[in-house]
C-alpha cells in the first residue's frame, strides 16, 4: 500500500474507531449500520478500475458524501478532515448521488391506482382533518460547490450561494418522494 493511501486509510479508520454512534450520527446523520446498508446497495454503481494508485473503497465514498449532505462544510474543508482531496470529495459526491438515483425507484413510489390515492387522502383527513390532500411538500436548499461554465450564475439562490434546490413529499405516514428540481 502507498504512503498516501495508508494515511488515508488509517484516517478514516481512526476517525471511525474515535467516534461512538452518537457522534458518527452528528457528523453523517445515518448511524454506522445504516451507512453500511446505502453502501451495499450503492457499491455496484461505485466500483470502478483505476489506472492511479487505489480507487476510494465504497464505503468511504459513502461516508464522504453523507458528510457533505449533512454539513453546511465546503468540499475542501471535509477532503482536508477525512484525508481526501477536494476533487475527490466532489467525485464522491456526484457518484453517491447518481447511484442513489439509480436506486430511488425501490424505495420511492407515487400512488399509482385510485385506491392508493383514496387510502392517502382518508389518513390525511383522520390525521389532521384536511379534506382532498394526497401529499405535502415542502423544500429547502442544498449548499453546493460553485459549478464551472457559463450557466454557474444559474446556481445561486436568493441568499447569494450557490445551491439545488430539493422538494419532498409525504403522505400521510411520512413516506417520501423527492424530486430535485
Amino acid at each position: 500500500m502507498l504512503a498516501d493511501d495508508m494515511k488515508k486509510s488509517e484516517c478514516i479508520d481512526i476517525w471511525n474507531q474515535n467516534n461512538d454512534d452518537n457522534e458518527f450520527r452528528d457528523r453523517f446523520r445515518f448511524t454506522k449500520n445504516s451507512l453500511q446498508f446505502i453502501t451495499d446497495l450503492t457499491e455496484p454503481n461505485l466500483c470502478r478500475s483505476t489506472l492511479r494508485s487505489h480507487a476510494i473503497p465504497a464505503f468511504t465514498q459513502v461516508q464522504l458524501a453523507l458528510r457533505y449532505f449533512a454539513s453546511d462544510s465546503p468540499m475542501r474543508v471535509i477532503g482536508d478532515t477525512m484525508g481526501y482531496h477536494n476533487s475527490s470529495v466532489s467525485r464522491a459526491v456526484r457518484d453517491v448521488s447518481n447511484a442513489l438515483c439509480n436506486i430511488s425507484q425501490d424505495f420511492i413510489q407515487w400512488p399509482e391506482t385510485q385506491q392508493q390515492k383514496n387510502k392517502i387522502r382518508d389518513g390525511f383527513y383522520d390525521v389532521a382533518h384536511f379534506p382532498g390532500v394526497v401529499g405535502t411538500i415542502d423544500g429547502t436548499h442544498v449548499r453546493i460547490q460553485a459549478p464551472s461554465g457559463d450557466n454557474e450564475y444559474a446556481f445561486v439562490n436568493r441568499k447569494g450561494f450557490h445551491s439545488i434546490n430539493v422538494q419532498g413529499v409525504c403522505d400521510h405516514t411520512a413516506n417520501l418522494s423527492i424530486h430535485i428540481i
